[in-house]
């Protein structure tokens, strides 16, 4: 299982916009079994379950609590199989991810 999520993050601090960008990133690793970013702030996440999911939806939700104001996301629903398409440099860990 598997879906993606993409942010925003509207700061002109670059420490507050490293800072939020790596709370982000390192809270979906904390809950995924693969993570790859083929795209800049475009990610692909596979995860045991849907309960993985939520947990994660969770936790970004509150992290965008925590920088009100500062911060867009979107994330897709769980979804099993499919194929991306498109044009990367590296199509292994997106491919591993959507297994």
């Amino acid at each position: 299982m598997h879906f993606t999520v993409s942010w925003d993050i509207e700061t002109a601090d670059m420490q507050v916009f490293t800072k939020i960008s790596s709370l982000m990133t390192d809270t979906i690793k904390k809950h995924a079994e693969i993570v790859t970013e083929p795209i800049s702030k475009y990610i692909v996440v596979k995860v045991e379950s849907e309960a993985h999911w939520h947990i994660i939806l969770k936790a970004l939700t509150g992290i965008c609590e925590m920088y009100k104001g500062k911060i867009n996301f979107i994330m897709s629903p769980p979804m099993t199989g499919g194929q991306y398409n498109g044009r990367i440099r590296d199509w292994l860990k997106v491919n591993e991810a959507a297994k």
